[in-house]
């Protein structure tokens, strides 16, 4: 059976707006993979939704099947990591994070193991203080290349190593980088 509208939990990665007051969202969700959804009406002053799907917040959503793009047509907050937010280093490393899924998850692939280790991640990195961050980031991306098959199991690579290798599969150096190279070259 198909059903024309689904209920599912995520966390947000990439926005882009379109038109006068829609947005394009990149979710990644627990059952469902990355999805790429419509929400329409989102960047309105008068907009209920907007609070729930800013970037990096852990969210429940509705959404219907459209011929292109599905339409969010709801989204509650789950957790929206307010600590995060605040610094922009980690702010620098969470976009890290969103860019290798965005660039490593094909849609709708279910990656349930990334998604629980992605929601682990964000709250290390929440909390955490600034002299472990550059490790929880080195992690997430080691188990991420593992649960992909990019890189044997139990594999580890050094931090330089690391990046070289996703690069390689990536086929492109992460924008993230250079932001984090000018905040580093600021401190």
């Amino acid at each position: 059976m198909i059903y024309r509208s689904y209920k599912a939990e995520g966390i947000v990665l990439k926005r882009i707006n379109i038109g006068e007051k829609d947005k394009l969202l990149t979710i990644f969700t627990k059952n469902l993979g990355k999805i790429v959804l419509i929400a329409k009406g989102i960047r309105s002053i008068h907009s209920k939704k907007a609070p729930h799907l800013e970037l990096f917040t852990h969210t429940s959503f509705f959404a219907a099947n459209g011929r292109n793009l599905d339409i969010l047509t709801e989204a509650y907050t789950k957790e929206s990591f307010m600590n995060l937010r605040t610094d922009l280093e980690k702010v620098a490393f969470a976009y890290s994070i969103a860019e290798i899924l965005d660039r490593l998850c094909a849609e709708r692939q279910e990656h349930k193991n990334i998604f629980d280790f992605l929601l682990i991640t964000l709250r290390k990195l929440n909390k955490a203080e600034n002299q472990n961050i550059r490790e929880i980031i080195d992690e997430f991306t080691l188990h991420t290349l593992w649960d992909l098959g990019y890189l044997v199991r139990g594999k580890l690579l050094e931090r330089s190593e690391l990046q070289g290798y996703l690069a390689e599969v990536m086929e492109k150096n992460l924008k993230s980088d250079s932001l984090l190279t000018k905040i580093n070259s600021n401190i």
